[in-house]
């Protein structure tokens, strides 16, 4: 195999699926990233962890000689990125598996493995099996990033510790808890669906679906779901995970529609109140206590040690006194995550369910927060 490309190109590719190869492989070959020749203007970039993910990436080159080979991700990463020149030549040997990269005055002899002990994981044409919806990707990615904060890190609650999917009709709702707290959001999809589809998305695998789509310019992604496994698709890359085995609790059952006390305040008055409270929060519990009356919200933390704190904002509220706790953490982690200048507030009780969300928004974003008991 001989190929010549775009330095930025090489870079671009290497950069995009090095992050699933396996770390600490039992078979060093999933060490490696694949190098194959697609068409005579093409080349594929593969890596996998074989238990979990795996990703293809095509993109352009001039092909001399068909072929593939796998090289050390680590490796070829680090030589990429120190070549000068723009144009770089990769060469295979044809009597042994090592690597010849050339660009300008500079030369490389890379020791790489056979690509025929490479698994193919990705079967880019079994697409029969699949239930497919299309998305706006970068709505999509705005979406994992307003609910994949609250999904548990407890490796023994599994299902806990990915998102969950529903799609009904032409609306995809995404979820996460992990026990204490709640985000759920909804968008609209591309592509309606005829029967409801519910499966739970690992985390990890979410994470690198907003790193990937933020390199791909693609404007839409497609979602390729089968039994077990997921597809994300853009037109030059497809990423595959698992899905996680198990039953989502039943969330909706969650979510009070009946907070009848409704608070809306300026949302970077309260970030920036819970934080400056926060400097005395004791560091085991870290809570903060609201203290809601008409018109003002005054927010304490303390700890014995060390001292106390209070601090005064102006809120639209017109109930009685009600003074409640939460993790502050969490109410900064649901904070962060909405755009609008204003939030409301939905209690209904100093021990129940709590509902934070934007007040400017139609996409049914919430975050669901427990308060703790007050001491």
């Amino acid at each position: 195999m001989e190929i010549v490309l775009n330095k930025e190109d090489f870079s671009n590719g290497i950069k995009i699926v090095e992050k699933i190869t396996a770390q600490k492989a039992i078979q060093p070959i999933l060490s490696n990233i694949l190098i194959e020749t697609v068409t005579s203007d093409r080349i594929r970039f593969c890596a996998t962890d074989l238990n979990n993910l795996a990703i293809n990436y095509k993109t352009s080159a001039m092909v001399t000689s068909e072929g593939s080979i796998t090289i050390s991700a680590k490796k070829i990463s680090e030589i990429v990125s120190k070549l000068s020149a723009t144009e770089i030549t990769l060469k295979s040997q044809e009597d042994s598996d090592n690597v010849k990269i050339k660009s300008g005055k500079t030369e490389f002899d890379l020791i790489g493995m056979n690509a025929i002990d490479f698994p193919k994981v990705i079967d880019e044409a079994e697409t029969n099996e699949y239930k497919t919806i299309i998305l706006n990707k970068n709505e999509f990615s705005k979406a994992i990033k307003q609910v994949i904060f609250a999904v548990s890190q407890q490796e023994t609650q599994a299902v806990l510790t990915g998102v969950c999917f529903n799609i009904q009709g032409n609306i995809l709702e995404l979820a996460a808890t992990d026990g204490n707290r709640l985000t759920r959001i909804q968008k609209e999809i591309l592509s309606p669906v005829e029967e409801d589809i519910n499966f739970i998305v690992p985390s990890k695998t979410l994470q690198e679906v907003q790193r990937i789509s933020s390199i791909i310019e693609d404007e839409n992604i497609t979602l390729k779901i089968q039994k077990n496994k997921i597809l994300f698709v853009f037109e030059d890359l497809t990423f595959q995970s698992r899905l996680l085995d198990g039953i989502y609790p039943k969330y909706q059952q969650l979510i009070p529609n009946s907070n009848d006390k409704k608070i809306v305040v300026d949302r970077v008055e309260l970030i920036n109140a819970i934080e400056r409270a926060s400097i005395m929060v004791n560091d085991r519990t870290n809570v903060v206590k609201f203290n809601f009356s008409q018109g003002q919200l005054e927010i304490m933390a303390d700890t014995p040690e060390a001292g106390r704190s209070k601090d005064y904002i102006d809120i639209e509220y017109e109930f009685d006194d009600m003074l409640t706790a939460f993790n502050y953490k969490y109410v900064l982690d649901g904070l962060k995550n909405m755009d609008s200048k204003k939030v409301e507030i939905e209690i209904s009780d100093v021990l129940a369910a709590s509902i934070f969300k934007p007040q400017e928004d139609n996409s049914n974003y919430i975050c669901l927060i427990m308060p703790v008991k007050v001491q």
